[in-house]
């Protein structure tokens, strides 16, 4: 008895190729010692990271959002532009969203990518291959992060703000630097997460990174919520913990938010991505609305633009993130 086995090699193949780290680097020819100089001496940061090429301006434009910074918005303190509520009662998280029809009646869902910023590679590609209906959020510390903010938003996007906190391991893991730490006093974690907002204009809110440790402790999240209402900001919570209290805090102070349903690439391959997504849409099925989120790897990217494509024949419709807000009373 013979048995035959068929492998699509060549989806597989293109599938680890663009998930394959990748670097160009210049090698430059060593030069004569000068006045006691090594001559061996460490590549240049600069061709490390390779050419510094340009942001790339938005190729199509399906929405026009609001411009930023609203200077009635904000507010100029001595690390920047911070959000708030302006004095007329407009709130960013409002203002700077993407507009959504009220009426409609579909199932909606809303898919979260985060992560952007920091590749150029990733960043470009979610904005070259996702729709502008698409959530982006971005790190504070990436490069150009302000440029990256004006062509997502060009684009039609809307846009978070990645806010590491402390995860489940720490400090096995690290949030990274001015991450929100459980051992640091209220004080300092405010700080902290007013420098971070500081850094760009014209997002909606933001959205944790890690924070499995961070998000299950009331004493720790009452006051970053608090303060996230007081400037006019939803938190979309990511749900590295499952037992999360922002429902709880952000019910009883009456703050806008989302949870998220699904990390859809904890295993980052095409077979898992695409489970998780069925199980956003048996999501959508029993309650009418779901929230998505995955990074911006290679596979997500390219596994999100096919699943989105299908969305209007399966009877849903694609969301930006504020549309799936629960709303304070």
């Amino acid at each position: 008895m013979f048995l035959w086995l068929h492998f699509s090699a060549g989806d597989i193949m293109e599938e680890v190729r663009a998930s394959r780290p990748q670097m160009t680097m210049v090698v430059r020819a060593p030069k004569k010692a000068a006045s006691g100089q090594n001559v061996l001496q460490a590549a240049d940061a600069k061709v490390a990271r390779g050419p510094d090429r340009p942001i790339p301006k938005p190729k199509k434009v399906s929405a026009v959002l609001h411009p930023h910074p609203d200077m009635a918005l904000v507010e100029q303190s001595d690390i920047g532009l911070l959000p708030v509520i302006g004095k007329d009662g407009r709130q960013p998280w409002r203002v700077y969203s993407r507009p959504f029809n009220a009426l409609e009646k579909r199932p909606r869902v809303a898919v979260v990518l985060s992560g952007l910023g920091v590749s150029y590679n990733a960043t470009e590609s979610a904005m070259r291959d996702l729709p502008p209906e698409v959530t982006f959020a971005f790190a504070p510390y990436a490069k150009k992060v302000k440029e990256w903010i004006k062509t997502a938003r060009g684009a039609g996007h809307e846009v978070l703000l990645s806010v590491p906190m402390e995860p489940a391991d720490y400090p096995r893991s690290d949030p990274g630097p001015n991450g929100l730490l459980l051992k640091l006093a209220k004080e300092e974690n405010l700080l902290r997460l007013q420098w971070m907002l500081s850094r760009i204009t014209g997002y909606v809110g933001v959205v944790n990174h890690q924070g499995g440790r961070f998000t299950g402790n009331l004493k720790a999240m009452r006051p970053i919520l608090a303060d996230l209402k007081r400037r006019g900001l939803m938190f979309v919570d990511s749900r590295t913990n499952t037992n999360s209290v922002t429902p709880a805090v952000a019910g009883k102070i009456a703050a806008p938010y989302a949870l998220n349903d699904r990390m859809i690439d904890v295993v980052a391959s095409r077979a898992a991505i695409d489970f998780r997504l069925s199980e956003i849409e048996l999501v959508l099925g029993s309650k009418g609305k779901a929230v998505a989120m995955g990074r911006a790897y290679p596979v997500t990217i390219r596994r999100l633009k096919r699943w989105i494509e299908h969305l209007p024949e399966k009877g849903f419709v694609l969301a930006p993130i504020s549309a799936l807000a629960v709303k304070p009373k």
